[in-house]
């Protein structure tokens, strides 16, 4: 039974694959009261064609529909029944149907390129001159089988020459020299990618003749072939009614013209190439464009490949940056712990994946004073790692200038954002110890305030309430910050940290929160007088996280530090040198 195959569909649309034809009269369209073959698209007519039979042979004839219909890349000008015969190809909008009927027995016949269309064919045309071929294989197969020996060995020079480069600027103009060598009747070549907002851009032009180098294309045709994913050939796009009016082609005087779109692995558009000649004598053939469409073939392979080597190229690249940031941003920690009597001091730095912004640092102040800082700006990558640079320098400037702490803050939040923080900012607490008194005077900007474990009674808490906190650096220019100074008794720990704590995952997708930082700086009643002290708090805290992790990879830096006042002096330490960076969490296993 004769039948109508769906060989292309739009995106989204779902129809049937194989309609059959009754014999009766049956009207396509999107009406599905009034017509037999329901095509459920916008662009298609409520009723836009009819297929009828007469003596066996089926006619498909245009109800004057909005978008037309095709037979064999021709229309179908209403009222004009056109017969169909077996394989024609019938296009309604953006859906191509393929005619089928096993009722007649096919002749072997050449390729549609090899048969030459007779006068009164041309004529019956009324005018239209355009060819679309798709890029499938069976194409190329049949057209290598009858191409003459010049075309094969142009071919294969193409082939072996794409292959040469995976620079893709020199890729696209060997791609745009080769064509103008063996299509000879072409004035201009011209070589487009497609941009991200999916614009065609002309990456290389080529004109064969001196004052012919006009970048401009005719974005009607390049549309076309791109829309439809098809080969274009126009023997004259100035006549031609399948191209509407397009300004572009009688402005740059085009006359023959063939565009092909260059198409990636997954079969969407990435570019086109278009050729096209002014003189009306040197027109394209079917022969051309199907070799063309070969070459389209070649190139889009060559443009894929080179784009993945240019991708690895720079990914490499990153990959050396982010490795040279991580190590200039190490070179920023402190090398060594202070060494005060009566005082111990902890420290830990886990560089994640990416390059993040974690800072801490320990500034010798005048008068015996230390100052304990740590910090954290927005963002990762080398910008963070450069603000970081900026920060560490700014820090002791203002710590060391500006004796009153408060004012000290104020003037390097200042300070950044002369420097240029755009739209970040910096988290930060600033905490001046001075260990003849024990007081610790806190200033703290926008970051999650000290934990205070309290020796003498075994509470921990906050060292300063959030009223006493102010804004991030980086967010209001002039801020005056307040400080607020606690008295460390024998016992106490303080412990700072980054984001990177609490945020650290499991691999079941649980963070760490708040509350178990609390639990494991906290020591249980049974602990030993030893674990209480600041280095055992510490290296508690960065062992639960770990076990927390259990393997999975680190979102962002971890910074901490703990420090405290003893209740016994330690002996002197020995192991007061550390390294920059006690490293990342273990990969999974």
């Amino acid at each position: 039974m004769p039948t109508l195959q769906l060989l292309k569909i739009p995106d989204g649309v779902s129809t049937s694959k194989t309609i059959q034809l009754t014999g009766e009269s049956q009207i396509i369209g999107r009406d599905a009261d009034r017509c037999q073959i329901v095509i459920p698209h916008h662009a298609v007519s409520r009723e836009h064609a009819k297929i009828t039979v007469q003596n066996g042979t089926f006619y498909i004839e245009d109800l004057k529909s909005r978008n037309h219909t095709f037979v064999e890349g021709k229309e179908v000008p209403p009222p004009t029944r056109q017969p169909l015969k077996p394989d024609d190809r019938i296009k309604i909008c953006d859906f191509l149907f393929q005619f089928r009927d096993e009722r007649i027995a096919k002749r072997g016949k050449l390729p549609s390129w090899m048969q030459k269309e007779s006068p009164d064919d041309e004529d019956d045309t009324g005018g239209m001159t355009t060819i679309e071929a798709s890029q499938g294989k069976s194409n190329a197969q049949d057209f290598l089988q009858v191409a003459p020996a010049d075309r094969l060995r142009a071919l294969l020079d193409i082939s072996t020459g794409l292959s040469k480069t995976l620079n893709l600027e020199h890729l696209l103009v060997q791609i745009a020299d080769t064509l103008l060598g063996v299509f000879k009747q072409a004035d201009r070549c011209f070589v487009l990618q497609l941009d991200e907002a999916g614009r065609p851009i002309p990456k290389v032009v080529k004109s064969r003749h001196v004052g012919l180098e006009d970048t401009r294309f005719s974005r009607t045709i390049v549309r076309k072939a791109l829309e439809s994913r098809q080969s274009f050939l126009s023997e004259d796009a100035t006549g031609d009614t399948n191209l509407g009016p397009a300004a572009s082609i009688a402005e740059f005087k085009i006359r023959s013209v063939m565009c092909v779109p260059l198409m990636n692995g997954e079969g969407n558009p990435i570019g086109a190439i278009q050729l096209d000649t002014q003189n009306r004598t040197k027109k394209f053939s079917t022969d051309d464009l199907n070799l063309l469409t070969i070459v389209a073939n070649l190139a889009s392979v060559a443009v894929e490949k080179a784009r993945m080597h240019a991708s690895e190229m720079a990914r490499e690249k990153e990959l050396k940056e982010i490795e040279l940031a991580r190590t200039v941003l190490l070179g920023f920690l402190p090398q060594t712990l202070p060494l005060v009597t009566g005082y111990e001091f902890f420290s830990h730095y886990s560089p994640a994946q990416t390059v993040g912004g974690d800072y801490y640092d320990f500034v010798q102040l005048p008068h015996g004073r230390i100052a304990v800082v740590l910090g954290d700006v927005a963002g990762k990558g080398v910008p963070a790692a450069l603000l970081v640079a900026k920060l560490s320098s700014e820090v002791k400037f203002s710590l060391v200038t500006e004796p009153n702490p408060a004012k000290a803050i104020s003037m390097l939040n200042d300070q950044m954002i002369k420097g240029g923080l755009q739209d970040r900012f910096v988290t930060l607490t600033a905490m001046i110890l001075d260990p003849a008194s024990n007081q610790l005077t806190v200033v703290n900007a926008g970051h999650m305030n000290p934990k205070l474990y309290k020796g003498t009674n075994g509470e921990l808490g906050e060292a300063i309430s959030n009223d006493a906190t102010g804004l991030p650096l980086g967010v209001i220019p002039g801020y005056e910050y307040e400080a607020a100074t606690i008295t460390l008794e024998l016992g106490d720990t303080i412990t700072v940290f980054t984001d990177g704590v609490t945020d650290a995952m499991s691999p079941a997708g649980e963070m760490f929160g708040f509350d178990r930082v609390d639990r494991y700086l906290f020591p249980d009643e049974s602990s030993l007088p030893e674990t209480v002290r600041p280095k055992r708090m510490g290296e508690r805290l960065v062992t639960e996280v770990r076990r927390h992790a259990s393997g999975v990879p680190q979102n962002d830096d971890i910074a901490i530090v703990c420090f405290g006042r003893l209740e016994q002096p330690l002996a002197p330490q020995s192991d007061v040198a550390r390294p920059r960076a006690t490293g990342a969490w273990p990969a999974a296993s």
